[in-house]
């Protein structure tokens, strides 16, 4: 084998040497055919693109003035190491003016602001992804409209030709098709990166701004594009020197993992002046951080989160907040190409970053918290009834800051439609059902106004500076709705201490007094001014006590309490308290011209309920009845009968904010009703009523921290120990109400009351032992979880 390889290799060697001249001829020969066949392949490439582009080519995109760029690659203003693009090759495309109209694959595109050609080069590489190349095919019978077909980071050069067609359609109508997919968007936002942050041209810095604004009203729904949208907007005009908008406080949160640029920028300049931030830039501050979410309460009640942020920030950073920088603002763009990042220039590289705090901004993230959680039973009460909103009932739900501004809407509404009603003397005897539709509230379906309805109306009363009487929260009732009641102007509602013992008396007194005027049978005015006149005398009373004692007084006189359950009670009173109770009621029925037998009844099972002797009924009686030295009636009176007075007609219904219209009718007869006790009241009430510095009992609010809406905090925890136990001796039971300054059986009953509210019978039965009812225990579980 070895011999006949080197015997062809000779025959070889021998065929060469003797044909040498022939083997040169027909190289140079096929040399020259093969350059031939290259030159004419190149003059029909640059036919074809000089066939799909205008004839004219700026010889170099238009750069703003700086620092110019060699091949061998000096960097830019950016710190970008860019490779011109003249003399290559494969970079041969060019920026397309907002201007130029040109038509790539038989399609007319105008309006510009893309790059055309094959490639440019940046970076010592060459791009293709967001250059529109005319030689790519784009024909397709079913364009690829939303962009299914395309990746995540489309690239012009490597789509399908559908995706491409859809994409040259898209940019021929004007790029406003909303039916396109966001990827046809994202491509041709890529070229806009590219021609702000790389070749920096900032004469078309306007146009490429309205430009993405225009697209972002179109496709902002796409959360991706809206985040690199906006920070295209920002860092262009930073880059640009032109300031950016103030932000304003928003709910909404940008997901982006960095503090959103508009707030850094404000803040810097903030810090810039003064080394203390004030409320404003503080909750925009909070609110930028990546790691703070505001939960529903906040996002859905956003205005009143605000109002409510800046009062208790106000209270906790009287004099701002300070803040210690370490360093100034740095801005680096990052492409949504994915192909460079940047850093962006500017002035405000002077200012101080708020990223880079040494200060901890916890306490602000804790102020954030607290402020949510007050709102929380706004936030609910809202959630279930929104069409309320602006209602009196939604209202009271607010902290007692945000209330304080004389024009807030539904209260102030409250307030015109009540002065209405009121007149000029500042005082009306009413209706409970005129006065719960006067606040809007809703009636209540079974026609029993609750403990803790009455509640909230009182507590609407009190944010206009009016009181009423009879007032569940200092001693009284809950009013019925054809039940009278009596409003008159008190600061603060005139909060009372109910347990005080110079008021507890006089109430007492009170209540005796009016069943002594009605034990004949009928109450007459003498009566109600011998009942007032007591309460003038009162000692140690204040004005707002006697002011309230005496509407008490007008509310009870014509529905006296019932006699059996103000008996009840006496017997706890002391001997003083007693003596004054009975005193009381004998100087109503003493004052008399005559006494009957039923007033003397009355008295006798009076002195008995107190512990009183009986025989003291008939020596203080003696003393009381007036000796009269007027003449006797020998003869009846006769009237005769006249001409009837016309009645006055009414004038139409006057109306007031709020879009509730006041009947003049029940106006009219709602005033008459004051005027017929109003010379009566006309004195006290030109007291002063402000109320003395007495904090008022806890009232029922949902706000309140109680395990029971509806009852007050002492009340509920003696529920919670009798649920507990279950039974407890009744000396137990007397002696822990003592200890919460409550009447045993007072207590009983108000207990008793809420049960017949919620559960329509009594929660405790009365007897040696205090005796919770066993299967209302479990309601009381259900009914703590549905209130937590």
């Amino acid at each position: 084998m070895l011999g006949l390889l080197l015997a062809a290799l000779g025959a070889l060697y021998r065929f060469m040497a003797e044909n040498a001249a022939a083997i040169t001829v027909f190289g140079v020969v096929t040399g020259s055919l093969l350059l031939l066949a290259y030159f004419f392949s190149k003059i029909g490439t640059r036919k074809a693109v000089a066939a799909s582009t205008p004839p004219a080519l700026p010889s170099a995109p238009t750069r703003a003035p700086g620092p110019t760029t060699s091949r061998a690659g000096a960097q830019d203003h950016f710190g970008i190491r860019q490779v011109q693009t003249a003399g290559r090759a494969g970079a041969s495309a060019r920026w397309i003016e907002s201007k130029e109209s040109v038509t790539v694959q038989g399609i007319p595109i105008s309006g510009g602001l893309f790059y055309l050609g094959i490639s440019i080069a940046a970076e010592n590489q060459e791009i293709d992804k967001y250059v529109i190349n005319p030689k790519l095919a784009a024909r397709s019978s079913s364009p690829d409209v939303t962009g299914t077909s395309m990746p995540y980071w489309p690239s012009y050069a490597d789509i399908t030709p559908a995706a491409r067609r859809a994409f040259l359609d898209w940019m021929s109508g004007g790029r406003q098709g909303v039916a396109y997919g966001v990827g046809h968007v994202f491509l041709f936002f890529y070229g806009l990166e590219h021609r702000q942050f790389i070749d920096r041209d900032l004469a078309s810095t306007p146009r490429m701004v309205a430009e993405v604004e225009r697209l972002l009203s179109l496709y902002g729904d796409s959360h991706s594009f809206r985040g690199y949208a906006k920070t295209f907007l920002d860092l262009s005009r930073c880059s640009a020197g032109v300031p950016l908008e103030v932000p304003q406080p928003s709910a909404e949160r940008t997901g982006s993992s960095e503090i959103d640029v508009a707030v850094r920028l404000h803040l810097g300049r903030r810090l810039t002046q003064s080394k203390t931030i004030l409320s404003e830039d503080a909750l925009l501050w909070v609110l930028a951080l990546p790691d703070v979410y505001l939960r529903t309460a906040a996002v859905r009640c956003f205005d009143e989160f605000v109002a409510l942020w800046h009062v208790r920030f106000r209270t906790r950073f009287p004099e701002g907040l300070p803040v210690a920088v370490k360093g100034n603002i740095r801005l680096t763009y990052h492409a949504a190409s994915g192909l460079f990042e940047v850093e962006v220039h500017g002035p405000h590289e002077n200012y101080p970053d708020i990223c880079q705090v040494a200060t901890s901004p916890e306490p602000l993230r804790q102020l954030v918290q607290d402020c949510t959680e007050e709102l929380d039973g706004f936030s609910r009460f809202v959630g279930r009834r929104p069409e309320v909103r602006d209602s009196v009932q939604a209202a009271l739900l607010l902290p007692d800051e945000l209330l304080k501004d004389p024009d807030f809407g539904a209260l102030r509404d409250f307030g015109q439609r009540l002065a209405e009603l009121m007149g000029e003397h500042n005082r009306a005897s009413t209706k409970m059902r005129d006065m719960l539709e006067l606040a809007e509230f809703d009636l209540p379906e079974n026609g029993k106004v609750s403990p803790p309805l009455a509640d909230q109306l009182g507590q609407a009363l009190d944010r206009i500076d009016v009181a009423i009487e009879p007032d569940r929260r200092f001693g009284g009732g809950a009013p019925q709705l054809d039940d009278q009641v009596f409003v008159f102007k008190a600061a603060g509602g005139g909060p009372v201490d109910p347990e005080r013992a110079p008021y507890r008396s006089m109430k007492a007194q009170v209540e005796v007094a009016v069943l002594a005027a009605a034990s004949d049978g009928e109450a007459s005015s003498e009566e109600l001014q011998r009942v007032i006149a007591g309460i003038k005398d009162g000692k140690d009373l204040s004005g707002v006590e006697r002011a309230r004692l005496i509407a008490f007084a007008v509310t009870i006189f014509n529905s006296p309490p019932k006699q059996a359950r103000v008996m009840k009670r006496l017997a706890e009173r002391s001997d003083a308290e007693r003596e004054a109770i009975a005193n009381a009621a004998v100087a109503v029925i003493g004052g008399a011209d005559s006494v009957n037998p039923g007033e003397v009844k009355f008295l006798e099972r009076l002195h008995k309920a107190l512990g009183l002797p009986k025989e003291r009924v008939y020596s203080e009686l003696h003393r009381a009845t007036p000796r009269s030295d007027e003449p006797v009636a020998i003869t009846q009176e006769r009237r005769e009968t006249g001409i009837p007075i016309p009645k006055k007609q009414e004038t139409a219904a006057p109306s007031v904010p709020g879009g509730v219209k006041i009947d003049a009718g029940r106006l009219a007869r709602t005033q008459r009703e004051t005027e017929a006790v109003s010379e009566l009241l006309a004195n006290i009430f030109e007291e002063e009523v402000v109320p003395v510095a007495i904090t008022p009992p806890p009232a029922s609010s949902s706000a309140a921290m109680i395990a029971f809406e509806g009852l007050d905090k002492p009340h509920a925890e003696l529920v919670e120990l009798i649920e507990l136990k279950g039974t407890i001796p009744r000396s137990e039971f007397d002696q822990r109400a003592r200890e919460m300054k409550l009447l045993s059986d007072g207590a009983l009953e108000r207990i008793n009351d809420w049960s017949f509210d919620h559960f329509e019978e009594p929660l405790l039965e009365d007897g040696d032992d205090i005796v919770m009812v066993p299967h209302l225990r479990g309601r009381l579980a259900e009914l703590r979880e549905t209130t937590a």
